[in-house]
């Protein structure tokens, strides 16, 4: 009965912690497109990596018509006291390139361990999704 209660307790814990995270989420990625708000040819995207018994990730980019990365920020942990950092290295440069330098440092890291960090994966998977959005929008039919 004890384990049952125990149980509860920890479903409960784990509900409040990912309410309060989702809200911070929501928070950081609103202060980010608000400052964005109401000019032409920016794109907020965003990546999350999940992991079971490790520390995951999300990435969140704003890309321009160009496909040039203008703001980058990453929460990489377990807690919910983890915070937005701004991801300087990335910023200015082409989402291909990022999305090449990536890859090249996980083939790199697939020899060494099969482990690749979740801050590179969410990382590409936003780059990812922002080629191929941007790309649709820029073909047209006519």
């Amino acid at each position: 009965m004890k384990f049952i209660i125990l149980l509860c307790f920890l479903l409960i814990v784990q509900y409040a912690l990912t309410f309060i995270q989702m809200r911070y989420y929501r928070k950081s990625m609103d202060e980010i497109v608000r400052a964005y708000k109401g000019k032409e040819g920016y794109y907020f995207f965003s990546g999350m990596e999940r992991r079971k018994f490790r520390p995951g990730a999300i990435a969140m980019l704003v890309v321009d018509n160009n496909y040039i990365i203008q703001e980058c920020y990453v929460v990489n942990g377990f807690s919910v006291l983890s915070k937005f950092k701004e991801l300087g290295k990335y910023k200015g440069q082409h989402t291909g390139a990022v999305l090449d330098t990536l890859g090249n440092s996980q083939i790199n890291n697939k020899r060494k361990s099969k482990r690749l960090p979740a801050v590179n994966i969410a990382l590409s998977k936003a780059a990812e999704n922002a080629l191929l959005s941007i790309s649709k929008k820029s073909i047209s039919l006519f």
